[in-house]
């Protein structure tokens, strides 16, 4: 599973939006926005490994 992919399921996990999710990772609703896009856009950023080992500190997961 990529990052993004886990990014997906622990937002569909918790029922976080993308506010929240920003919120939590002290980063702009835009770089959410961009993670998630699809891999073909070129808007996509990858979702940094920091961002995913943050929440599941953050969210005891």
């Amino acid at each position: 599973m990529n990052n993004r992919d886990r990014l997906i399921e622990i937002m569909t996990e918790r029922d976080l939006d993308r506010i929240e999710l920003a919120r939590l990772l002290s980063v702009k609703k835009k770089d959410i926005d961009q993670w998630l896009l699809s891999n073909e856009s070129k808007e996509h950023k990858e979702v940094p490994d920091m961002a995913i080992e943050l929440l599941q500190y953050k969210l005891d997961l």
